[in-house]
Formats: structure tokens, sequence, C-alpha cells
């Protein structure tokens, strides 16, 4: 029996979510193991092989897919742990990312800092002026050669570089997305030099126009090639030593699956791999619930994350902001904040205000409730305290958590300083985490026009169900859902991704639009693609889609268009350029475009899809209203300003018909749903929970 397995390793846990050949889903978690990351991969298909009562060699074996999806690399560009890495460029152009743009100074920063002009400062440089070389070589725009490359000038700088420690370099010379010779002569001297040290060429990893932001893609790229190298490695070593000896599938920011041994090649395009999962996902539930427009929104121990499917469709850009710095990579458009249940609460001494974040307990040592050496208060700590989770029933019975610890953990931090009750002190902690969630989910709808009313909201994570009451009441959202596999959706999203490679090429464009040079640009894209799917043995059951990215001209502002065919007419280019200009109105609002301004076609775009085997959710017939079956008990739960009896119900009896009014709370094995008063929860035919807000 072939199984597939799905992977998503957060910074508290690492779900897990196992499919056999008829569609039927087992899930679970394990605390994710930050110093040694398959360790917990380990355990949490350990934990769910236990659930399918087979050894977890015997599971191992029979498994045809094994993915993941990971926050390795993004934890590892937050704390600066990557390797040192250099920067060959045209000679004259040096200081390009230093200098940066504009927007270098303030993107990336929190809201209220961009509007402080002391806050204001560049990130600091993944490579420092020291280790950037100037090359002696030039193309023009079009890439025609006007300066060969100087071999002499590649040698001194790797020489030098090399003995400087340097462990990958990059290469981004003006032009090479035009034509890429220099550069790939620039590789082979460096592999003649010396052979071990790991290369990012700009014409490989980010051929498009912008100076600035393809060089910064390429020295990420050299940053954490070396480091994602050796965790494939160590990942698969683990993996083996269990009894798995396939390749493993690793989660992209473009919502498709790619083998590990193509990582390294890019890794930039995994870097918000994690995230991107629940939102393919959501689509998928969206689709089969006739929801187009979905919000999707995933509250785990470290983070909360916000996608957005607008007509089906996740949103998707060809630009990503990590750490303060804008990269060129393929991306479903995930936006995060540091809010989740291990989101630290402090007070801050000179304004003596509360805050909540961006700082977490993460899985080590977590929570001050979960016992394992945590002291600081977090917003975990604050929902026990308000029993809207019960210490017995946290992590399917298997963590105790401890009430008066996180109490007096409160007490201490939060209460001493502000002088302010316990429960309330909780109740504000919450509070302040659902407002600051509210807001970024407001950033991607109500500040781009559009309307939270016309979307339904759904929740996942192990925290989100617990908070998705309150966040989704405050921006207006009618319905929210909660995913039976919610706590793991993201793996669930990972395990059932099709393999997608993406391949792009500028070739700037203006009117009057030669269709055949058009076909020229996608012919040769589709060619790499091909290319590349009969090196990994794909002879059929894929699909390749076209897209090119455009713009008014003299603006900065891109779109990404579908090209559903060949552009063999004046007819059908003049078609391409309608669609650009309807849907530049729907992202900027109506009459915005300016289409005397002219249209400019900078970047083509070619997708290679594999189709995934897809997890079959299962109906189950209906029931009737009454969820008394489901009933456990009643507790006292602290709503808005005072604790009342509060009925309990089990989600794994609750059945399609069930109506619930709250206030009520729903216990899952990894996750709790408080329905707030004046709530309604119905179960639906698929047991997701529809919360009326």
């Amino acid at each position: 029996m072939p199984y597939v397995i799905g992977l998503d390793v957060g910074g508290t846990f690492t779900d897990c979510v196992v499919i056999d050949h008829d569609g039927e889903v087992v899930a679970d978690k394990a605390f994710t193991t930050p110093a040694n990351t398959a360790l917990g991969m380990v355990a949490a298909i350990e934990n769910a092989s236990n659930t399918l009562r087979k050894p977890l060699d015997r599971l191992l074996q029979e498994t045809h897919t094994l993915a993941l999806g990971t926050t390795i690399l993004t934890n590892l560009l937050i704390k600066r742990g990557g390797a040192k890495v250099a920067l060959l460029t045209t000679k004259g152009h040096e200081d390009a990312t230093l200098i940066g743009r504009v927007i270098a100074k303030t993107e990336g920063l929190p809201e209220g800092e961009k509007l402080d002009i002391l806050a204001w400062g560049k990130p600091e440089p993944l490579v420092p002026k020291s280790l950037i070389k100037p090359i002696t070589e030039r193309m023009d725009y079009k890439g025609k050669v006007i300066v060969p490359i100087e071999p002499m000038d590649v040698e001194r700088a790797v020489r030098e570089l090399t003995e400087a420690g340097v462990e990958a370099l990059a290469v981004c010379f003006l032009w090479s997305f035009m034509n890429p010779s220099h550069e790939q002569r620039a590789k082979e001297i460096i592999a003649r030099i010396s052979p071990d040290l790991f290369i990012a060429l700009s014409s490989d990893v980010a051929p498009v126009i912008g100076e600035y932001e393809r060089a910064l893609t390429t020295v990420m790229n050299g940053y954490l090639g070396p480091v994602a190298v050796k965790e494939k490695e160590a990942i698969r070593g683990t993996f083996a030593a269990k009894g798995f000896h396939r390749p493993i599938l690793v989660m992209q920011s473009n919502g498709g699956v790619i083998w590990d041994e193509e990582i390294p090649l890019r890794p930039v395009n995994i870097l918000a791999s994690g995230p991107v999962g629940g939102v393919m996902e959501a689509a998928k539930v969206g689709e089969l619930l006739n929801f187009p427009n979905v919000i999707a929104t995933d509250m785990g121990g470290t983070s909360f994350d916000v996608g957005l499917v607008v007509g089906a469709e996740p949103r998707l850009a060809n630009s990503a902001l990590y750490e303060r710095f804008r990269l060129h990579a393929p991306v479903v458009e995930v936006m995060s904040i540091g809010a989740g249940g291990g989101s630290l609460a402090w007070v801050d001494p000179m304004t003596r205000t509360l805050h909540v974040g961006p700082n977490s307990a993460g899985s080590n040592p977590g929570p001050v409730c979960y016992m394992r050496g945590g002291n600081e208060p977090t917003v975990t700590d604050a929902d026990v305290v308000l029993n809207r989770i019960s210490p017995e029933n946290f992590f399917s019975g298997r963590q105790r958590l401890d009430r008066d610890r996180a109490l007096k953990a409160i007490e201490e931090k939060i209460v001493s300083p502000l002088g302010l009750d316990a429960i309330r002190a909780a109740k504000g902690i919450i509070d302040i985490v659902d407002a600051r969630m509210a807001d970024l989910i407001r950033k991607l709808t109500v500040e781009r026009g559009l309307d939270p009313r016309d979307f339904v909201l759904l929740s996942y994570g192990g925290a989100g169900p617990t908070h998705v009451g309150a966040y989704g009441r405050e921006i207006g959202v009618r319905l929210a859902l909660v995913s039976p596999y919610s706590p793991v959706f993201s793996a669930l999203g990972i395990a059932s991704s099709d393999i997608v490679r993406h391949y792009a090429k500028s070739e700037p464009m203006q009117p009057p639009f030669d269709g055949s040079e058009i076909e020229r640009v996608f012919q040769g894209l589709e060619t790499k693609a091909l290319d590349d799917l009969q090196r990994s043995g794909v002879r059929d059951g894929y699909t390749l889609n076209r897209s090119v990215s455009m713009r008014f001209r003299y603006q900065v502002h891109e779109i990404q268009v579908p090209v559903p065919t060949a552009l063999s007419s004046s007819q059908e280019v003049d078609q391409l350029l309608e669609e650009f200009v309807d849907l530049y109105e729907q992202a900027f609002g109506r009459e915005t475009a300016l289409k005397e301004a002219g249209i400019e076609m900078l970047t083509f775009h070619v997708a290679s899809r594999l189709r995934a085997v897809q997890a079959m959710l299962k109906k189950f017939p209906p029931a009737g209203p009454d969820p008394q079956n489901a009933l456990t008990g009643h507790r006292e739960v602290y709503w808005e300003d005072s604790f009342l009896d509060t009925p309990v119900f089990d989600q794994r009896r609750l059945a399609p018909g069930n109506q619930i009014a709250g206030p009520a709370i729903i216990e899952a094995p990894n996750t709790t749903v408080p329905i707030h008063p004046g709530q309604r929860a119905s179960i639906d035919e698929y047991l997701n929970i529809a919360i009326e807000l």
C-alpha cells in the first residue's frame, strides 16, 4: 500500500499527515527539534504510524512520496547564520547592493517606524564592501558584448576571496539575463581555481530585469546554498537510517514541490515553503465548498501567516520581502508577523504598556505552562489561564499544562509592573494578539480595496482555531471555517501539492508588439522546462503554463498576466493587453489604469506542473442539529468580562448538521475552538466547523 507523507516544520511543532491510496488521512505532530530538525520529523511520523498501528520502518518502506515544508532557511536568515558569501559584479557597479533603492531605507520596517525618520536605515548587507570585487566586462541592453570579460580579474578575485575564507560566490553582471556568456565564463574560472566554492549566477537564479533585486537574490542564494546542501544531506541521512531511500520533495514558495536534489541550486525558492502549503490547501478547500474567495490564516506557535485566494486562485507575486531584502522569486503571497501561541507578553518599562511578540518561546523552552523551563508568559499561557485551553487535553493529552505556573508568570511579569488583575491581564494579552492579527488581515484586504465580507475566513495551525472567533469578528468576516485537519493543514497542502518548476526571462518589449518575438521567448523557456522534465524521467502527465509580467510605462508596479495560447495574431495580443488592464484595476481599483501611458512587457514566465496524489476529503451523512452526543462536560471559561459556565464538546464526535450556540468550547486532538457568546457553529458534510461570526 503506497503512502504519501507531508511534513511542515514549524517553530514549535512539526506537523505530519499520512495519506493512503484511498485518500484517507491520518494526522499527528511532534515538538520541533531545532538542533536537528530531522529528529522532530521522524518523531511526528512515528506518532502517526502509531495511529496506523504500523511500525515506523515499515511505514517508511511503503511510502512512495515524502514531502516537507520548512522554515529552516528563514530562521537561518533571521539569525544571520548563512555562509560567508562574496560578490563578483561589473566594474563600476560594486556599490549597487550597498546603495540600494530609495525604499530600502524603510522596506520591511514596522508601520510605526516607517513614519519615524530617525528609525530609517538600510539593512546590514549580506556582503560587506570588502568582499565585493569588480570584474572588467560589459554587455549592452540587448546582450551585445561591449567589453569582453577579463579572466585575470576573475582569477585574482577568486584567490583573494578564498584566502579570506569565503564559502560561496555570487556572480551578477549587468544585462546578463540578455546574454549569460560572461557569467558562465566566470563560473568556469571559479570552478577551476576553487572547486569547493558554492557558485550562484544571476543568469541561473534570477534572469530578470532589476539590477538591485537580481543581485540581492543571487547573493541570498549563495548565502543559503552551502547550508541548504548540508541540511539536505542531514535529512536524507536520517531518513535513510530509518529505511526511506527515495528522493524527498520540498515545498517551494511558488506553491509547488520539487525534488530535494534541486534545492541547493535555488534555495531562495523555499524560504516561504511552510506557510505556502496552507494557502494552496485553502484554495482546494474553497473550490470544494464553492468559496472562490478565501482568507487563509495560519497561527502556529511562532508566527501568524496570511494569504489570499481570489477567484479560486492563490495570489502570486514575482518578488518577496525577507528580512528587509527584496528578492526576485516567484511566490504565493504570504504576509507574516510574530504572533503565535508562543509569542511572549512583555511590558515596556519606559511606557508601562503591554506588548505581545514578536519574540517567541518556540518549542524550547516553550510557554511557561509547558513546564519545560520557560519563565516568560505567552499567548498560550493566557489562553490556559482563561480556561479556553484545557490543561488536560492539550496536544492530544500528551503534554499536560500547568495553569498555576502560567498564572504566576503573568502575575510576576505583567500584573506586578502594571497593577492589573491577573485575569484581566491575561485577557489583555489575548486582545492584543487578536488585534495584531486582524490588522495584518486588513493590510491584505481593506488596504488593497478588497472587502473582507466578500471572503470566507479559513483558520488553521495549532493556535489559529483558538483565536479565529475574535480576529474574524474584528475584521467583519461573516463566516469562519475550521478544518478537521486544521492543526496540520499546511502539511496536508504540502503532501498533495503538484511538482512545479518555474522559468523566467526578462526581455523588455514595447508596442507595437511582435507576436513572433513573444513566441520566441516563450518557446525558449518551454524548451528548458521540457529538458528538465525529461531529465527527471517525466514523459507525460504535465502541463506548461505561460504568463508575462507587464506594466504601464514609467511605473514600477507589475502585473503577471496568464497567456493561454500562442499569440499568433494582433487580435490575440490586443486581448492580452485588455486582460492586463482588467487585472491592474482589480489590484489597484477601478479607473486607475492609464492606457495612454503605454504598456510594456518585461518578464516572460513558464511553469511546468506535474499533478500529485490528492487527499480525498470524505463526506459524512447528516445526523441532525443536536450535538449532545459530543458533549463531554462543562467548565468555567472567561469570555469578555467574566467567567461563564461553558459546555465542552469533543470534535471527533460531532457530526454533519450539528449546531452549537456560543458560548461553547470544541476540543480537537491538537487544537481548541472557542465559540464566543453570540456566535453559532455548525458542522458541514466534510466535518468542517463553520462559525457564523
